[in-house]
Protein backbone atom coordinates (compact mmCIF):
# COMPACT_ATOMS: atom_id res chain seq x y z
CA UNK A 1 0.00 0.00 0.00
CA UNK A 2 1.45 3.34 -1.06
CA UNK A 3 1.89 6.12 1.50
CA UNK A 4 -0.04 9.37 1.09
CA UNK A 5 3.22 11.06 0.06
CA UNK A 6 3.72 8.49 -2.71
CA UNK A 7 0.14 9.01 -3.83
CA UNK A 8 0.73 12.77 -3.93
CA UNK A 9 3.66 12.14 -6.28
CA UNK A 10 1.21 10.44 -8.63
CA UNK A 11 -0.12 13.87 -9.53
CA UNK A 12 3.15 14.38 -11.45
CA UNK A 13 1.99 11.60 -13.78
CA UNK A 14 -0.82 13.69 -15.21
CA UNK A 15 -2.53 17.08 -15.31
CA UNK A 16 -5.91 18.48 -14.41
CA UNK A 17 -8.18 19.76 -17.15
CA UNK A 18 -10.93 22.36 -16.87
CA UNK A 19 -13.38 22.24 -19.81
CA UNK A 20 -16.01 24.96 -20.32
CA UNK A 21 -18.70 25.67 -22.88
CA UNK A 22 -21.11 28.59 -22.79
CA UNK A 23 -24.10 29.24 -25.02
CA UNK A 24 -27.22 31.37 -25.27
CA UNK A 25 -30.12 29.28 -24.03
CA UNK A 26 -32.84 31.33 -25.76
CA UNK A 27 -34.87 31.36 -22.57
CA UNK A 28 -35.91 34.00 -20.03
CA UNK A 29 -37.93 34.00 -16.83
CA UNK A 30 -41.61 34.34 -17.53
CA UNK A 31 -43.36 37.46 -16.27
CA UNK A 32 -44.89 36.40 -12.94
CA UNK A 33 -47.66 38.94 -13.34
CA UNK A 34 -48.96 36.91 -16.27
CA UNK A 35 -49.23 33.69 -14.29
CA UNK A 36 -52.57 34.60 -12.76
CA UNK A 37 -53.74 35.67 -9.32
CA UNK A 38 -54.26 32.14 -8.00
CA UNK A 39 -50.69 31.03 -8.69
CA UNK A 40 -48.36 31.29 -5.63
CA UNK A 41 -45.55 33.26 -7.25
CA UNK A 42 -43.15 32.65 -4.34
CA UNK A 43 -42.96 28.93 -5.17
CA UNK A 44 -43.86 28.75 -8.86
CA UNK A 45 -41.06 29.36 -11.32
CA UNK A 46 -41.72 29.63 -15.03
CA UNK A 47 -39.53 30.25 -18.06
CA UNK A 48 -40.30 31.24 -21.62
CA UNK A 49 -38.47 30.16 -24.75
CA UNK A 50 -37.40 33.01 -27.01
CA UNK A 51 -37.20 30.76 -30.06
CA UNK A 52 -39.53 27.95 -31.05
CA UNK A 53 -36.91 26.41 -33.36
CA UNK A 54 -33.86 25.55 -31.22
CA UNK A 55 -32.34 22.84 -33.40
CA UNK A 56 -29.20 24.86 -34.13
CA UNK A 57 -28.72 25.63 -30.44
CA UNK A 58 -29.12 21.95 -29.58
CA UNK A 59 -26.44 21.15 -32.17
CA UNK A 60 -24.11 23.51 -30.32
CA UNK A 61 -24.99 22.05 -26.92
CA UNK A 62 -24.18 18.55 -28.20
CA UNK A 63 -20.52 19.56 -28.44
CA UNK A 64 -20.57 19.99 -24.66
CA UNK A 65 -21.75 16.42 -24.11
CA UNK A 66 -19.20 15.11 -26.62
CA UNK A 67 -16.38 16.94 -24.85
CA UNK A 68 -17.40 15.68 -21.42
CA UNK A 69 -17.74 12.15 -22.79
CA UNK A 70 -14.18 12.20 -24.16
CA UNK A 71 -12.82 13.63 -20.92
CA UNK A 72 -14.75 11.25 -18.68
CA UNK A 73 -13.59 8.20 -20.62
CA UNK A 74 -9.93 9.20 -20.56
CA UNK A 75 -9.55 10.52 -17.03
CA UNK A 76 -9.69 9.52 -13.40
CA UNK A 77 -12.61 10.72 -11.26
CA UNK A 78 -11.85 13.99 -9.48
CA UNK A 79 -13.67 15.44 -6.43
CA UNK A 80 -13.46 18.96 -7.89
CA UNK A 81 -16.62 19.62 -9.90
CA UNK A 82 -15.94 20.19 -13.61
CA UNK A 83 -12.28 19.15 -13.32
CA UNK A 84 -10.77 16.00 -14.85
CA UNK A 85 -7.43 14.36 -14.01
CA UNK A 86 -5.76 13.33 -17.27
CA UNK A 87 -2.84 10.84 -17.25
CA UNK A 88 0.22 12.02 -19.22
CA UNK A 89 -0.23 9.55 -22.05
CA UNK A 90 -3.76 10.87 -22.70
CA UNK A 91 -2.95 14.60 -22.78
CA UNK A 92 -2.07 14.84 -26.48
CA UNK A 93 -5.12 12.76 -27.46
CA UNK A 94 -7.45 14.89 -25.31
CA UNK A 95 -6.04 18.13 -26.68
CA UNK A 96 -6.40 16.92 -30.28
CA UNK A 97 -9.99 15.82 -29.69
CA UNK A 98 -11.00 19.08 -28.02
CA UNK A 99 -9.27 21.11 -30.73
CA UNK A 100 -11.24 19.26 -33.40
CA UNK A 101 -14.44 19.83 -31.42
CA UNK A 102 -13.67 23.54 -31.06
CA UNK A 103 -13.53 23.88 -34.85
CA UNK A 104 -16.91 22.17 -35.13
CA UNK A 105 -18.22 24.33 -32.29
CA UNK A 106 -17.23 27.53 -34.11
CA UNK A 107 -18.84 26.31 -37.32
CA UNK A 108 -22.11 25.50 -35.56
CA UNK A 109 -22.12 28.85 -33.74
CA UNK A 110 -21.49 30.68 -37.02
CA UNK A 111 -24.38 28.81 -38.61
CA UNK A 112 -26.69 29.78 -35.77
CA UNK A 113 -25.61 33.42 -35.89
CA UNK A 114 -26.24 33.56 -39.65
CA UNK A 115 -29.78 32.32 -39.04
CA UNK A 116 -30.42 34.22 -35.81
CA UNK A 117 -32.39 37.09 -37.37
CA UNK A 118 -34.62 34.66 -39.30
CA UNK A 119 -35.27 32.54 -36.20
CA UNK A 120 -36.30 35.57 -34.16
CA UNK A 121 -38.56 36.81 -36.97
CA UNK A 122 -40.17 33.38 -37.20
CA UNK A 123 -40.88 33.38 -33.47
CA UNK A 124 -42.31 36.92 -33.53
CA UNK A 125 -44.72 36.00 -36.32
CA UNK A 126 -45.82 32.77 -34.68
CA UNK A 127 -46.12 34.09 -31.11
CA UNK A 128 -46.54 37.89 -31.37
CA UNK A 129 -48.04 38.19 -27.86
CA UNK A 130 -44.90 36.65 -26.35
CA UNK A 131 -42.38 38.52 -28.48
CA UNK A 132 -40.46 41.33 -26.79
CA UNK A 133 -37.43 42.62 -28.76
CA UNK A 134 -35.82 43.92 -25.54
CA UNK A 135 -35.29 40.33 -24.39
CA UNK A 136 -33.09 39.45 -27.36
CA UNK A 137 -29.36 40.13 -27.75
CA UNK A 138 -28.47 42.19 -30.79
CA UNK A 139 -26.92 40.52 -33.82
CA UNK A 140 -23.55 41.88 -32.68
CA UNK A 141 -24.02 40.71 -29.08
CA UNK A 142 -25.26 37.20 -29.80
CA UNK A 143 -21.87 35.84 -30.93
CA UNK A 144 -20.30 36.71 -27.56
CA UNK A 145 -22.85 34.49 -25.80
CA UNK A 146 -20.99 31.41 -27.06
CA UNK A 147 -17.57 30.19 -26.01
CA UNK A 148 -15.60 26.98 -25.65
CA UNK A 149 -12.27 26.69 -23.86
CA UNK A 150 -10.17 24.30 -21.85
CA UNK A 151 -6.93 24.46 -19.94
CA UNK A 152 -4.50 21.99 -18.46
CA UNK A 153 -2.95 22.78 -15.10
CA UNK A 154 -1.13 21.19 -12.18
CA UNK A 155 -2.01 21.16 -8.52
CA UNK A 156 0.59 20.66 -5.86
CA UNK A 157 0.92 20.64 -2.11
CA UNK A 158 1.68 24.02 -0.50
CA UNK A 159 5.37 24.87 -0.28
CA UNK A 160 6.70 24.74 3.26
CA UNK A 161 9.48 27.17 2.31
CA UNK A 162 7.04 29.77 1.03
CA UNK A 163 6.60 32.92 3.11
CA UNK A 164 2.97 33.26 1.99
CA UNK A 165 1.63 30.89 4.67
CA UNK A 166 2.54 30.90 8.33
CA UNK A 167 3.35 27.46 9.85
CA UNK A 168 -0.17 26.85 11.19
CA UNK A 169 -1.76 27.81 7.85
CA UNK A 170 0.71 25.64 5.97
CA UNK A 171 -0.13 22.64 8.15
CA UNK A 172 -3.87 23.11 7.56
CA UNK A 173 -3.48 23.51 3.80
CA UNK A 174 -1.14 20.52 3.57
CA UNK A 175 -3.72 18.38 5.38
CA UNK A 176 -6.45 19.63 3.04
CA UNK A 177 -4.34 18.67 0.04
CA UNK A 178 -3.65 15.21 1.45
CA UNK A 179 -7.38 14.84 2.05
CA UNK A 180 -8.09 15.73 -1.57
CA UNK A 181 -5.64 13.06 -2.76
CA UNK A 182 -7.25 10.45 -0.53
CA UNK A 183 -10.70 11.53 -1.73
CA UNK A 184 -9.60 11.28 -5.36
CA UNK A 185 -8.45 7.71 -4.87
CA UNK A 186 -11.55 6.70 -2.92
CA UNK A 187 -13.79 8.32 -5.52
CA UNK A 188 -11.94 6.63 -8.39
CA UNK A 189 -12.11 3.24 -6.68
CA UNK A 190 -15.86 3.62 -6.03
CA UNK A 191 -16.70 4.74 -9.57
CA UNK A 192 -14.61 2.00 -11.17
CA UNK A 193 -15.83 -0.69 -8.75
CA UNK A 194 -19.49 0.16 -9.40
CA UNK A 195 -18.92 0.11 -13.16
CA UNK A 196 -17.25 -3.29 -12.95
CA UNK A 197 -19.82 -4.65 -10.51
CA UNK A 198 -22.70 -3.77 -12.83
CA UNK A 199 -21.01 -5.46 -15.79
CA UNK A 200 -20.12 -8.64 -13.89
CA UNK A 201 -23.59 -8.75 -12.31
CA UNK A 202 -25.29 -8.58 -15.71
CA UNK A 203 -23.11 -11.30 -17.21
CA UNK A 204 -23.50 -13.52 -14.14
CA UNK A 205 -27.31 -13.31 -14.28
CA UNK A 206 -27.31 -14.20 -17.98
CA UNK A 207 -25.02 -17.16 -17.34
CA UNK A 208 -27.10 -18.33 -14.40
CA UNK A 209 -30.40 -18.26 -16.24
CA UNK A 210 -29.10 -19.06 -19.71
CA UNK A 211 -31.42 -16.37 -21.03
CA UNK A 212 -30.55 -13.16 -22.80
CA UNK A 213 -26.92 -14.13 -23.37
CA UNK A 214 -25.45 -11.57 -25.70
CA UNK A 215 -22.04 -10.82 -27.14
CA UNK A 216 -22.49 -7.19 -26.10
CA UNK A 217 -22.45 -8.19 -22.43
CA UNK A 218 -19.20 -10.11 -22.86
CA UNK A 219 -17.80 -7.25 -24.93
CA UNK A 220 -18.65 -4.72 -22.23
CA UNK A 221 -16.63 -6.66 -19.64
CA UNK A 222 -13.69 -7.01 -22.03
CA UNK A 223 -13.77 -3.28 -22.82
CA UNK A 224 -13.63 -2.59 -19.09
CA UNK A 225 -10.54 -4.79 -18.81
CA UNK A 226 -8.92 -2.99 -21.75
CA UNK A 227 -9.60 0.35 -20.07
CA UNK A 228 -8.22 -0.99 -16.81
CA UNK A 229 -4.94 -1.84 -18.53
CA UNK A 230 -4.85 1.44 -20.45
CA UNK A 231 -5.94 3.93 -17.80
CA UNK A 232 -6.66 2.64 -14.32
CA UNK A 233 -4.20 -0.08 -13.32
CA UNK A 234 -1.44 2.33 -12.28
CA UNK A 235 -3.78 4.66 -10.45
CA UNK A 236 -5.78 2.29 -8.25
CA UNK A 237 -4.00 1.13 -5.11
CA UNK A 238 -6.72 -1.13 -3.71
CA UNK A 239 -5.21 -4.63 -3.49
CA UNK A 240 -8.55 -6.41 -3.38
CA UNK A 241 -9.73 -4.56 -6.48
CA UNK A 242 -6.56 -5.56 -8.33
CA UNK A 243 -7.00 -9.17 -7.26
CA UNK A 244 -10.62 -9.24 -8.46
CA UNK A 245 -9.66 -7.78 -11.84
CA UNK A 246 -6.85 -10.31 -12.17
CA UNK A 247 -9.22 -13.23 -11.51
CA UNK A 248 -11.81 -11.77 -13.85
CA UNK A 249 -9.23 -11.59 -16.66
CA UNK A 250 -8.46 -15.27 -16.12
CA UNK A 251 -12.13 -16.21 -16.50
CA UNK A 252 -12.76 -13.91 -19.45
CA UNK A 253 -9.86 -15.48 -21.35
CA UNK A 254 -11.91 -18.69 -21.41
CA UNK A 255 -15.15 -17.09 -22.55
CA UNK A 256 -16.68 -16.77 -25.97
CA UNK A 257 -20.37 -16.13 -26.50
CA UNK A 258 -20.67 -19.34 -28.55
CA UNK A 259 -19.14 -21.39 -25.76
CA UNK A 260 -21.50 -19.86 -23.20
CA UNK A 261 -24.52 -20.60 -25.37
CA UNK A 262 -23.45 -24.08 -26.38
CA UNK A 263 -22.13 -25.55 -23.13
CA UNK A 264 -24.47 -25.52 -20.12
CA UNK A 265 -21.87 -27.01 -17.76
CA UNK A 266 -19.27 -24.41 -18.72
CA UNK A 267 -21.80 -21.61 -18.40
CA UNK A 268 -22.73 -22.83 -14.91
CA UNK A 269 -19.10 -22.84 -13.84
CA UNK A 270 -18.61 -19.29 -15.11
CA UNK A 271 -21.77 -18.20 -13.31
CA UNK A 272 -20.41 -19.51 -10.00
CA UNK A 273 -16.99 -17.89 -10.56
CA UNK A 274 -18.58 -14.53 -11.37
CA UNK A 275 -20.89 -14.79 -8.36
CA UNK A 276 -17.82 -15.36 -6.21
CA UNK A 277 -16.22 -12.21 -7.57
CA UNK A 278 -19.39 -10.25 -6.86
CA UNK A 279 -19.35 -11.47 -3.25
CA UNK A 280 -15.72 -10.39 -2.89
CA UNK A 281 -16.55 -6.97 -4.27
CA UNK A 282 -19.38 -6.60 -1.77
CA UNK A 283 -16.90 -7.13 1.05
CA UNK A 284 -14.49 -4.45 -0.18
CA UNK A 285 -13.95 -1.82 2.52
CA UNK A 286 -14.56 1.84 1.65
CA UNK A 287 -16.54 0.89 -1.45
CA UNK A 288 -20.27 1.56 -1.62
CA UNK A 289 -21.79 -0.65 -4.30
CA UNK A 290 -25.16 0.16 -5.84
CA UNK A 291 -26.54 -3.25 -6.65
CA UNK A 292 -29.86 -3.39 -8.45
CA UNK A 293 -32.67 -4.89 -6.40
CA UNK A 294 -33.94 -8.16 -7.78
CA UNK A 295 -37.73 -8.07 -8.25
Amino acid sequence: MKTIEEKMERLNEGVFCNFRIGYWGARVQFDKNKLGKDVPKEIVRAAQDLLDDKVLIEDIKNIQWQGKYILKNNSLPCPIDGIFFIPKKKIVYINEQLTTMSVEFEERVDKFCRNYKKLVAKFSEKFPEFYDPKKYPSEKEIRNKFYMDWKFFNLGAPDAASSVLDPSQYKKEAEKFKGMIAEMEEMATNVIANDLFAKIDKLQKQCESGEGLHGKTVGAVNRFLDKWNDLWVGNIDDRKMKMIVSRLKKEMNKITIDRLKGNDEFRGEISKKLDGLLNKMESMPNVELKRKIDI
